[in-house]
């Protein structure tokens, strides 16, 4: 099953990129921007969602100029797989834990692929294990723990 679609592919995506980067840069504004120096929690998503708003328009642009290809259906299964992996993760990540977590979002999100197998799922889900520990535990020194009790 697949959505179909009648428009090009840069109009539509030049108009995600858009729509996605105004409500970021909107939302934003709900934290404290502080300044260039010194930083507040809301600085980093309002630059980010303005210079996404900008990629839009500049992509939305090309498409109405009419070089851009048209758009393809959008595969239903690998779409739902991803977010279902995503949302898996999010309840996992606190209550089994990141050694958890991780596995399970990469066995559902590989699921998606063609190209499925026992041997990439693990290699990539220990990979991933490793990278996030080392960033988000060891470096930033974020609490999360390797195995909820």
């Amino acid at each position: 099953m697949t959505f179909k679609s009648n428009g090009q592919a840069d109009v539509e995506a030049g108009l995600f990129f858009t729509g996605f980067g105004i409500l970021t840069a909107a939302l934003s504004l709900q934290y404290r921007l502080g300044t260039i120096a010194t930083m507040g929690p809301g600085m980093f998503p309002l630059i980010l969602g303005v210079f996404l708003a900008v990629l839009g328009l500049i992509i939305l642009v090309k498409g109405f100029m009419g070089n851009g290809e048209q758009a393809r259906p959008l595969p239903i299964k690998p779409t739902l797989l991803i977010t279902a992996s995503v949302i898996v993760f999010a309840l996992l990540l606190l209550t089994v834990g990141l050694l958890f977590a991780i596995p399970a979002q990469v066995v559902i999100a590989l699921l998606a692929s063609e190209h499925f197998t026992w041997k990439r799922a693990l290699l990539l889900s220990a990979g991933l294990l490793a990278f996030c520990y080392g960033v988000f535990v060891y470096f930033l020194g974020i609490s999360v723990p390797l195995i909820a009790m």
